[in-house]
Formats: structure tokens, C-alpha cells, sequence
């Protein structure tokens, strides 16, 4: 896919590392507040910024990486790894029965974008479209039926970042209006405010610091459990 970003622009100054950065700062302040502050609702919407933006990023690093499976695996074994901090954090005990963590709802993304491209190539344009598709609704469905958190709005989102990704504008517009339409009148509505950010993405990786996103998730939501076991 052609990459449009405006990558020598000045004004486009946040790479995939500040973005994550921006996101790991928001969902943090969001954690404290559902976990230890519950009664102060701007915790949470500051927190609303996170999931649009990790979104747009794993979209990025799905297109970018050279090893897909790799990238699911990881994906796969920081999912395991959050689950018991997770349900710690925000349920008190644990239970795979209860939800599950947002790793395994990029996890279900990424699956469901492989599946697409995989079909599609294998079957052509019009009839790899429409089982392509399905394919990724199926995945989309799963994450409900699995309860990861966020479920299908999550997967979607990052359909439409990856999908869309040749025309920034059209591709913010649209997951834009898809928040709107899905999450009209909840708290979910304030993941807008995540859009100026992304908007000024410069297309570029920046340092990287893969490994540090993928432990600062379980780390804070362990900590965060053990302070609120204090308090």
C-alpha cells in the first residue's frame, strides 16, 4: 500500500513510539481511576484516548512487521501473561471465565486481517472479498464471544485503521464516525479526543521499544492491584 503520510512535515511530529507513549500514559490514568479512584469519571475520560490509539498503532505494526506470525505470538503470550494481573485488577480474583484483556483483542484482530489477505490472495478479488470478509467478521464475533475487553468495537477499529491506511484522512473519518455511531451517549464517545493525535502521525517507527508496551500492560496492572490491596 502507498504510505501518504506527511513524514517531512514539521507539524506531523508523532511517531509510532510518542503515539504509544501517549496511549501508555492515558490508559495508566485510566487504570488508576477504575481501580483506584472509580467515583472521578475524568479519569476515565482521559482514558478514552488510549484505545484509539493503540489501535491505529497495532494497525501500523501489523502492515509493517515482516514476521506476522511472530507478531501474533507475541501478541499470544502477553496475553496469557496479563490475564491473571487483569482480572486481579478488576475483579479481585481470577477467573477465564470472567473478561479477558485487550491482548487478546489485537490478537483477534490481527488473525482477522491475516485471515482476510490470506483468503483474498488465494481466491481473488470479488470472491476472496466476500469470504475474506466473513472471515474477519468471525474473528471480529469471537472477540465478543471470548470477552476480550472492548470485544468487537476494538477489532473493528483496527480493521478500519489497517484496511484504510493508504488515505489518512478517509480512514480517520470513518473510524471517527464509527465510534460515534457505536458508542453515542456512553462514556466510549470521548475516544474521539484520541484523533488529534493520531492525525498528526508522521509515518515514521521511531525508537521502537516494542518489549517495554508490551510489559508496562501486566506490570501497571499488577502494581495498580497491589496498591488498591492497601488501601
Amino acid at each position: 500500500m502507498e504510505n501518504n503520510y506527511n513524514s517531512d512535515n514539521v507539524l506531523f511530529f508523532f511517531d509510532t513510539t510518542s503515539l504509544k507513549l501517549i496511549a501508555a500514559a492515558t490508559m495508566l490514568v485510566d487504570h488508576i481511576g477504575a481501580i483506584l479512584y472509580p467515583g472521578y469519571r475524568w479519569f476515565r475520560i482521559v482514558g478514552r484516548i488510549a484505545m484509539p490509539v493503540f489501535c491505529f498503532c497495532a494497525a501500523e505494526g501489523f502492515h509493517h512487521t515482516k514476521d506476522r506470525t511472530g507478531y501474533m505470538l507475541r501478541l499470544l503470550v502477553f496475553a496469557i501473561i496479563s490475564e491473571y494481573p487483569f482480572d486481579m485488577a478488576f475483579d479481585g480474583y481470577f477467573s477465564l471465565r470472567s473478561d479477558q484483556n485487550v491482548m487478546f483483542t489485537f490478537l483477534f484482530a490481527a488473525a482477522g486481517i491475516r485471515a482476510f489477505e490470506s483468503i483474498r490472495e488465494k481466491a481473488g478479488s470479488f470472491t476472496g472479498d466476500i469470504a475474506g470478509c466473513l472471515a474477519a467478521a468471525f474473528f471480529a464475533a469471537a472477540a465478543d464471544a471470548f470477552n476480550s475487553d472492548y470485544g468487537r468495537f476494538g477489532v473493528i477499529l483496527v480493521y478500519l485503521f489497517y484496511f484504510m491506511r493508504s488515505d489518512p484522512l478517509l480512514k480517520l473519518a470513518a473510524a471517527a464516525a464509527y465510534i460515534t455511531a457505536a458508542q453515542w451517549g456512553s462514556t466510549q464517545l470521548y475516544c474521539l479526543l484520541a484523533f488529534p493525535l493520531i492525525a498528526l502521525y508522521n509515518g515514521k517507527r521511531g525508537k521502537g521499544l516494542k518489549y517495554y508496551f508490551y510489559a508496562f500492560y501486566p506490570l501497571h496492572l499488577l502494581v495498580l492491584y497491589l496498591i488498591s490491596k492497601r488501601l
